[in-house]
């Protein structure tokens, strides 16, 4: 066991220290890519996964990567301290990136074919799966090194460890004791996944800490799911009538915000698992489902906390608007022409630099503070229907006022008492109907002179006073509502 290095499944991907192809371009994009950072921006267990798709599509003769020196298709490798690397596709001395060494992966597997036979432990193990199938009646047909040819005329054959079948459902097991090619094992995928049947590697025993390169192709290429069968499956198969395994498999939770693993081991029966032939999965426990919801679970939750504390933020916000609503009112309430000015002008100077920071104090040197009491003046006559802080008696007087004296103010005015539901308090002080034929008149002239409308830092100001989030509800832009809000 000594030399095994064994990578937590959602540690990132590294690269070995000198990759010889340090570029390699995307064919879908035409993008130049390093290799250091692309390997990176992966997990260890998609890394596993992207390394089984691209060398499946370098076997059906198609390739998402080549070479960015000499354009040779390239497939993700990976080293026996799990770094991974680019490898051409095949090399002839033109590229100065050597990826290969003087053996081919066939010439390997014939060298440890050569003289070799089945060992002890490969033979036990298959011995324990027959007679866990045999313990269960619903299998039959078992059958050990069977030639299984390829039907409707498709090339090739396979010879399973065992064979079996339940009902109409062929199944294949292969024991993988010794470290296989990933070519082997996506073959036979292939393989199975052509005849409609269901392929099941099994172990003789297995641990997350200490995983061979071979284990974590099967894990990872099922769903992270392995199957162990040992002494203590088949005591369970023959105690219970049934085909058991005992099965590891990761079982994502969340942390905080991420997610975390934990290894489970659990005996199962045949009939808990999850087969899918399409994929060439059998599992225990469906992961991709499951960290796909925890996923989705984790996104809500940001999203959650997210308006919570913008919420938060607009109450708290809110809060300080109204404490400097609150400041301008009592500073108007609280002073009159008896007061002391130098006084009074200094505490709106003030209160217009906290304004300011809240992006709607008036934009000048020496600010009016007439057009500040102007405006709480009828904020507060609109909200209660009544003349406050004006010599006037009748809203449909301070109407006449506005028109003559402070036309930029009028349609503010019309907008608030609309707002603040007096607007008929209004029509009824307009006895005589003089305000009614006013504005009937001067619609025109209302709509089109600029005299109508309000300076924006004051318009803004206003908005903000009378506790419109919107200041265009207050200026005269929506000039087609005139008659509306100002005329009975």
């Amino acid at each position: 066991m000594a030399g095994n290095v064994t990578i937590d499944p959602r540690a990132w991907a590294e690269a070995v220290t000198k990759p010889a192809i340090e570029h390699v371009r995307s064919l879908k994009s035409g993008l130049m890519l390093d290799v250091r950072r692309l390997i990176g921006s992966f997990r260890y267990q998609h890394a596993i996964l992207l390394r089984q798709k691209l060398k499946s599509l370098m076997k059906a003769n198609e390739s998402r990567f080549s070479c960015a020196t000499c354009g040779v298709p390239v497939y993700l490798a990976c080293s026996t301290s799990k770094r991974f690397f680019f490898r051409h596709r095949h090399e002839d001395g033109s590229c100065p990136a050597i990826t290969r060494s003087g053996f081919t992966e066939a010439d390997i597997r014939a060298m440890q074919y050569r003289g070799a036979q089945e060992s002890k432990a490969h033979k036990r193990v298959k011995e324990l799966l027959i007679r866990s199938l045999a313990a269960d009646a619903r299998f039959l047909d078992q059958q050990c090194e069977k030639t299984w040819r390829a039907s409707e005329g498709l090339a090739g054959l396979r010879r399973p460890d065992v064979s079996t079948r339940i009902d109409s459902l062929r199944l294949a097991f292969e024991v993988q004791l010794s470290t296989t090619f990933l070519d082997v094992v996506l073959s036979r995928r292939e393989f199975y996944r052509s005849e409609r049947a269901a392929l099941l590697w099994i172990v003789p025993n297995f641990h997350p800490s200490y995983r061979r390169m071979t284990d974590d192709d099967i894990l990872f290429g099922n769903n992270s799911n392995i199957f162990v069968v040992d002494d203590a499956s088949v005591a369970a198969s023959e105690h219970r009538g049934r085909l058991m395994f005992t099965c590891w498999y990761r079982k994502p939770r969340v942390q905080g915000d991420e997610i975390v693993d934990d290894w489970i081991e659990e005996l199962v029966e045949w009939d808990d698992l999850e087969i899918n032939l399409d994929q060439q999965t059998v599992c225990a426990f469906n992961y991709i489902a499951a960290e796909t919801a925890l996923n989705q679970q984790i996104r809500e939750n940001q999203l959650a906390r997210a308006a919570a504390t913008e919420q938060a933020a607009i109450r708290e916000q809110d809060a300080r608007d109204q404490r400097l609503r609150e400041q301008a009112f009592n500073l108007v309430s609280s002073y009159d022409d008896r007061d002391d000015y130098i006084i009074r002008e200094q505490d709106w100077l003030n209160l217009n630099r906290s304004l300011i920071e809240r992006e709607c104090g008036l934009n000048s040197k020496h600010p009016d503070y007439s057009k500040l009491a102007r405006m709480v003046s009828l904020i507060e006559t609109a909200r209660n229907g009544r003349s406050i802080g004006f010599g006037y008696g009748s809203l449909a007087e301070i109407a006449h006022h506005l028109f003559h004296q402070h036309p930029d103010y009028l349609f503010a005015f019309g907008h608030l008492l609309d707002a603040f539901g007096t607007k008929a308090i209004l029509d009824r002080d307009d006895r005589t109907g003089k305000w009614k034929m006013k504005v009937a008149k001067e619609r025109e002239t209302m709509r089109s002179d600029p005299k109508f409308k309000m300076p924006e830092d004051e318009d803004i100001l206003f908005a903000f006073l009378s506790g419109n989030r919107s200041r265009s509800t207050l200026s005269n832009n929506d000039s087609s509502n005139t008659d509306r809000k100002l005329a009975a």
